[in-house]
């Protein structure tokens, strides 16, 4: 991601001044070209993420414990490349931002100048913020800084604070300036409120910057859950251990449903618990006299999630989103999807059509067309046309044939489709293409029809 998004944004590039030149402000409020470039015709190569989840599940932690195996900021002083010298430089390599809780995208951008400012050591804040500056002159120059200290990478982390309805929107339609206009690649990090703010910008953003998701949800009590607590269990600080048994193995999942933050929590409080009374040592009503104590105003929430309660979890709409809602995001997020935890397999069905999505993009690509060419078409088929997805010779069949009308007014297109005064049939269209493609790469025919299931493998018929 980080490498992929710099690709775009050279700083010895003559784009990288250029765009001090022309203006930030004006890049953002400029078109795109013909080829999805900002008006100095710079191309974005970045990519977004989110990462959405129940809270206290980790998603915040696991961020950060990645960024962390990369510097933060280097200070460049003397690069040069092909002769041309980009002088100082202060570049930060990834910036972690905690949306505010009044969801106010100028309280967000002061926010950014106080995160800037820390690590960088400079005064962007008193410069900018402490002034009678409106909304939009903050995004101006935050966006400004972003390009100027070439960010590798920008998170949001509880972005489900910002407002939702028409300030989301504006909200939303600013993180998609800042990615397609500027290149400054993205991760969102939120609980699942933070799916109706993406919501309105699933045909046009997501589609266009090929944004991929991961759903981190509460654990099953499976081989994980046993994992992560065996592995919590050896963080006994008392003076007589235990070892973990089924019963405390079942205890602790009862009350804490599998949230990781929860499950920590309880297993300090238990061993503080053990030490004040003088006893130290854990034991299954200690646990349950802990639990009791300290997850007492949670005990609404985890009831809901216990009971499955479809009314009592909407009360809690961080806890567990619409299935419908969390389907339609999967179906229409062209980008890697990912779902971990208990709610997995209710959306197994949206998770394998995403893959599938995937795949035929990638296939209608190789056969000539652009990215969003591909999305276009291939979201077209799949809802125009209630083709299965899962269908992949019927699906990719329409590809080809489609592909083939796109381009049947070329002359060498029209000659190629017509031998001796007659069209050829479509499964023939549809095989030609393939056959065109694997002598285009030099690659075996016989693979390239398997890859499609276009022909059947040769044990087929083997007992």
């Amino acid at each position: 991601m980080l490498r992929a998004g710099y690709q775009g944004r050279n700083p010895v590039s003559p784009l990288y001044a250029r765009q001090f030149t022309i203006g930030i402000p004006s890049i953002l409020k400029g078109e795109y070209d013909e080829e999805k470039g900002n008006i100095i015709g710079n191309r974005s190569t970045a990519s977004s993420f989110a990462l959405i989840g129940i809270s206290g599940i980790g998603k915040s932690t696991a961020i950060e414990n990645i960024l962390l195996l990369y510097p933060q900021v280097i200070i460049h002083s003397d690069y040069e490349l092909n002769g041309i010298s980009m002088g100082y430089l202060k570049q930060i390599v990834w910036l972690v931002i905690e949306c505010p809780f009044n969801g106010s995208r100028g309280t967000l951008c002061k926010n950014f100048f106080e995160a800037v400012d820390s690590i960088l050591g400079t005064n962007y804040y008193q410069k900018f913020a402490s002034k009678r500056m409106n909304e939009s002159d903050l995004i101006d120059k935050m966006s400004h800084i972003a390009a100027l200290h070439c960010i590798g990478v920008l998170v949001f982390d509880e972005v489900q604070r910002m407002q939702k309805g028409e300030e989301g929107q504006l909200t939303m339609n600013f993180f998609v300036e800042l990615h397609n206009k500027l290149g400054v690649p993205l991760i969102f990090i939120g609980t699942y409120k933070a799916v109706d703010l993406f919501t309105p910008l699933l045909a046009n953003a997501r589609r266009a910057s090929g944004m991929g998701a991961e759903f981190f949800d509460r654990m099953d009590k499976d081989r994980k859950w046993d994992y992560f607590l065996s592995q919590l269990w050896k963080f006994q600080w008392l003076k007589e251990q235990i070892p973990l048994t089924e019963e405390m193995n079942e205890l602790f999942y009862k009350e804490t449903l599998g949230i990781t933050d929860l499950v920590v929590n309880l297993f300090i409080q238990s061993q503080y618990l053990s030490i004040t009374s003088g006893n130290e040592k854990l034991s299954i009503n200690l646990v349950k006299k802990a639990a009791k104590k300290n997850l007492k105003l949670l005990q609404p929430m985890l009831t809901a999630l216990r009971t499955g309660d479809h009314d009592k979890l909407k009360k809690f709409d961080d806890l567990k989103p619409e299935w419908i809602d969390i389907n339609s995001f999967i179906k229409e997020l062209p980008g890697d999807v990912n779902i971990e935890g208990s709610f997995s397999k209710e959306h197994k069905k949206a998770l394998s059509d995403a893959k599938e999505f995937i795949k035929y993009v990638s296939f209608a690509e190789s056969l000539g067309l652009k990215k969003i060419e591909a999305v276009e078409l291939v979201s077209r088929l799949l809802e125009e046309e209630n083709l299965v997805a899962s269908n992949n010779y019927v699906v990719n069949k329409k590809i080809a044939e489609n592909i083939l009308s796109i381009t049947n007014s070329t002359k060498s297109v029209s000659a190629i489709r017509k031998t001796s005064g007659k069209v050829i049939d479509s499964d023939n269209n549809y095989m030609y293409v393939i056959g065109l493609r694997a002598v285009k790469e030099k690659k075996s025919l016989v693979e390239e029809l398997q890859k499609v299931n276009a022909i059947a493998p040769f044990n087929e018929f083997l007992v």
